[in-house]
């Protein structure tokens, strides 16, 4: 058997899956270690939401089954907030493998499972690529517009809740119109070149 063989096991469908080990040297992350305890699911404050829970998502990786879980919702829905990877007894980063499969969506161009929350984040990272600091104008200015590129001209009461809010913040001096550039603006755009932003839209 040779070292290609060695690194493959076959689904209970027969198609050839990474073994754990192989998933584990791809993005650093020992999900073979995790024995289902669903502490990670328990402490995620929107697990209700998600198709997987978060003891899903990893034991779907021990399995190999990539497929699934890019079609997923539940890396979407993922708050970032790192409870998941805290509570976790044998330390697995879940929270690194929601993140791991949102960039395997945008490297490979796939279709997000939610559209709306992978352009809300890369409008995010463009306006703070730019500026080095968030500006809310800019931030959802340049949401609804790969929104509308992606499902169309919003709805007329939709338009009318925004233009609202917008008002009702202006006023109360809650929406700086011009963004401010952080003075570290140059370094952080560096950065992220760096690690090459992936686009979604």
């Amino acid at each position: 058997m040779d070292a290609n063989e060695e690194r493959k096991s076959l689904r209970w469908d027969g198609r050839e899956r990474p073994r754990p080990a192989d998933v584990s040297s791809e993005i650093g992350i020992r999900v073979a270690s995790c024995y289902q305890c669903l502490r990670c699911t328990n402490g995620c404050p929107v697990a209700a939401l998600m198709d997987l829970k978060p003891h899903e998502v990893v034991r779907l990786a021990q399995f190999g089954r990539e497929e699934e879980l890019l079609e997923s919702a539940a890396p979407w829905i993922c708050l970032s907030c790192e409870m998941c990877s805290t509570y976790c007894p044998n330390e697995i980063d879940v929270a690194g493998l929601m993140n791991h499969l949102k960039n395997t969506v945008v490297s490979s161009l796939g279709e997000p499972a939610l559209h709306e929350v992978a352009a809300f984040h890369e409008a995010f990272l463009d306006v703070l690529e730019r500026y080095g600091r968030m500006n809310d104008f800019e931030l959802m200015g340049r949401f609804k517009w790969k929104t509308l590129l992606h499902q169309g001209p919003p709805g007329r009461k939709e338009m009318l809740e925004d233009l609202s809010l917008a008002w009702s913040l202006l006023k109360r001096g809650r929406l700086a119109l011009l963004p401010d550039k952080a003075k570290g603006a140059g370094e952080i755009r560096r950065f992220m070149r760096q690690h090459g932003k992936k686009r979604i839209s």
